[in-house]
């Protein structure tokens, strides 16, 4: 039976005293929600500023976040991805039998596959060779992956790793919805908190909605995609939902002078 509610553990009264063992293990699983969250919404900043005034390179929003894999922010994109996959893979693994653990890993896989096998190279014509071991020369931009399994798999991987990626990290919103509802009265919080995990989650989904529903919003010459609409309000509302998560987690206080026992 999966544990929606957790055991409390004690939390240290003064979070300053870093002699004590418990607050240097509050401060890093607060420190760790506070990154993920961080990455999420810096991610599409980093990207743009990256490829264009950075590397002075093309200032264009590309037709998705995926697409930047084969930019010169390519390094920022896998490296933002591989550091919040594996943060999410060890994200409450000392509850392993916990929902956030599983949820949190299956997003953390996920994480790690979109960054390991790229979309389609977006440069591509329809009639140009893609890549493949039939592929000789190399075609350009292709990476080793894609010349052993062939483009279009190892896009299709990547579409398929985007999904679960997204879909779990909505269903890790409605699980810090149901926390907060059921920790509320040792929190002090009022409903807004957990409305804003639930409107996260509920975001995230009808981002997904957008996406299937293909529908692009021109902005001057070019267009804004509904993939990259629908990634870009993900991260932003996944972000934000871990961010509040660990702020939260360092607001908190006990319910009264003679209880240190706070839930997490």
């Amino acid at each position: 039976m999966w544990g929606l509610t957790t055991d409390t553990f004690e939390r240290p009264a003064d979070l300053r005293n870093t002699d004590d063992p418990r607050v240097l293990y509050f401060r890093s699983y607060l420190a760790m929600r506070l990154v993920i969250g961080g990455l999420g919404v810096l991610l599409p900043i980093m990207l743009w500023i990256a490829e264009g005034p950075l590397l002075k390179g093309d200032w264009r929003i590309r037709d998705s976040l995926s697409a930047y894999y084969h930019s010169g922010a390519r390094d920022i994109f896998v490296g933002v991805l591989c550091a919040v996959g594996l943060l999410l893979v060890t994200y409450m693994a000392g509850k392993l039998r916990s929902l956030d653990f599983v949820l949190s890993t299956v997003a953390g896989i996920a994480a790690l596959g979109v960054a390991m096998f790229p979309t389609n190279r977006p440069y591509v014509q329809g009639d140009s060779v893609g890549c493949g071991l039939i592929s000789d020369p190399v075609p350009h931009g292709c990476t080793r992956l894609q010349q052993v399994f062939g483009e279009e798999t190892v896009a299709n991987a990547h579409l398929w790793f985007a999904g679960v990626f997204i879909v779990s990290l909505a269903a890790v919103c409605f699980v810090f919805a149901y926390r907060e509802r059921d920790h509320r009265t040792t929190s002090g919080h009022g409903p807004l908190h957990i409305w804003f995990h639930v409107a996260s989650g509920v975001i995230i989904l009808a981002a997904v909605a957008w996406v299937l529903l293909g529908v692009n919003i021109p902005v001057g010459d070019s267009n804004l995609t509904s993939l990259y609409i629908g990634e870009l309000v993900s991260v932003l509302a996944f972000g934000s939902s871990w961010f509040l998560k660990g702020v939260d987690l360092l607001r908190r206080r006990p319910v009264d002078d003679d209880s240190t026992l706070m839930p997490v």
